[in-house]
């Protein structure tokens, strides 16, 4: 059986025995533990998240925020995947920098996705947008910037805006990259000039892309997507007449993305869209525990005050829990031995970037 498979019928089988009631932990306070400093997304969902997280438990357990950033989120991670609590007291907010660390392989992980157990995931999707200078006339227009050279500023080659180069350069565009840039910094200086192509998830995108559209200075060119519970990528249900990126692949080269390629693909969009921001809990914890936490969420994501509270801040996304939470999840594996080979030379040749070993 699928891991994904195991993760859903265990997760079906938890919620099925969970008893009326089982969301009451008998816990007076909850420690959450968010590796990065405040204000970050990660932090921000958290503190959102928190008030309607207690008021779904029966004793309403004080949820005790704690801020422990440094080296990308992973030092903390790390602690607390040896040191988490399993009785419900601990739960760890996670974010696309650290499971694109882990699909990379970064030498400083000492954790593992199956030391961990998710209870809530808020996907966050991109859209990809040109400049009209690139030739694009409307969303799709693949072939009005053929033969365009793009630049593209970005953070970090081994974060998840990595997948902005790769999906272009699989289109068949020549992309240059510069590095070092906060993801705002890319769209300013995509404004100023200096950047023909960069990506946006739903929230920025709709406060400082969309009016940039309307004024006929960016072309909404596509989307990533997002994977479904059943593993597949899907439209982005916020642009559901934006085609995703393996819609225009197949549209551009007469046949779809597969082979390392598309395992690679897949692998970094999961790692870093799909499960974008999770709340998750060791795996020692008990099935009771998983279940208690399974049900508090889903009055946290049926509650349409926190809804229409967070609605910017989540983009407007599906928020699962309980077994489509786990099967998400599953979606976040290593690569094999021939996608991280193709990966790694794909690195070296494009961005002169080694991935570890």
């Amino acid at each position: 059986m699928k891991l994904k498979s195991i993760l859903l019928a265990g997760a079906v089988a938890i919620t099925a025995a969970l008893p009326a009631g089982a969301q009451d932990l008998g816990l007076s306070r909850i420690n959450a533990t968010v590796p990065f400093g405040e204000g970050g997304g990660s932090d921000t969902l958290v503190r959102a998240v928190a008030p309607y997280l207690s008021s779904a438990f029966a004793n309403e357990p004080t949820i005790l925020v704690r801020n422990e950033p440094g080296g990308g989120g992973i030092p903390a991670s790390n602690r607390f995947a040896k040191r988490a609590n399993p009785d419900g007291s601990d739960f760890l907010a996670m974010s696309s920098s650290i499971f694109i660390a882990n699909t990379l392989g970064a030498k400083q992980i000492d954790f593992t996705m199956d030391d961990f157990v998710p209870v809530f995931i808020a996907p966050m999707a991109p859209l990809y947008y040109v400049s009209p200078s690139t030739g694009a006339t409307e969303t799709g227009d693949v072939a009005g910037i053929k033969g365009a050279s793009l630049v593209f500023g970005g953070g970090r080659q081994d974060s998840a805006d990595i997948l902005t180069v790769l999906s272009f350069d699989l289109l068949g565009f020549d992309v240059k990259s510069v590095w070092g840039l906060e993801r705002g910094g890319g769209r300013i200086g995509f404004e100023r000039g200096e950047f023909n192509v960069d990506h946006q998830t739903t929230a920025a995108y709709l406060r400082s892309v969309q009016p940039l559209v309307d004024e006929g200075k960016a072309v909404t060119l596509m989307a990533g997507g997002v994977i479904a519970p059943s593993g597949e990528i899907v439209r982005d249900p916020n642009f559901p007449d934006v085609p995703t990126f393996i819609e225009l692949y197949e549209e551009v080269h007469g046949a779809p993305l597969s082979g390392p390629a598309y395992e690679a693909y897949y692998a970094l969009t999961s790692a870093a869209i799909t499960v974008g921001k999770a709340i998750v809990l060791p795996s020692a914890a008990p099935s009771e525990v998983v279940g208690a936490y399974s049900a508090a969420f889903e009055k946290v994501i049926a509650n349409p005050e926190f809804r229409a509270a967070n609605e910017k801040a989540l983009g407007g996304y599906e928020l699962y829990t309980g077994a489509d939470a786990q099967a998400l999840c599953g979606t976040v594996t290593g690569m094999s031995p021939e996608a991280r080979a193709w990966l790694a030379d794909w690195y070296a040749e494009t961005v002169g970037f080694s991935l570890a070993q």
